[in-house]
C-alpha cells in the first residue's frame, strides 16, 4: 500500500515483517525521504507507540522493487 506522508517519506510501502520474530508483530516500511534517499525502516507498535528497530539506507535490489511497487 503506497500513501503520501509529509515530511520524513515522501511515499511510503508497508508491509509485514514475520521473518525475524516470532515475539512480536514487525513492519517495515520503505520510502523516499525528501533528501531522494530511498530509506528502509523496521518497526514495531507498542501500544500508541511506534519503536523503530532498525533504519538503514535501501538496496539496490529493494529500490528496484519499491520502483515497481512490490
Amino acid at each position: 500500500m503506497r500513501s503520501q506522508k509529509p515530511g520524513f517519506l515522501a511515499f511510503l510501502l508497508e508491509t509485514e515483517d514475520s521473518q525475524h520474530s516470532e515475539q512480536e508483530e514487525r513492519q517495515w516500511a520503505m520510502g523516499e525521504a525528501e533528501n531522494g534517499l530511498m530509506l528502509v525502516i523496521v518497526f514495531t507498535m507498542r501500544g500508541e507507540q511506534i519503536r523503530i528497530i532498525s533504519a538503514r539506507k535501501a538496496t539496490k535490489t529493494e529500490r528496484k522493487r519499491y520502483e515497481e511497487g512490490i
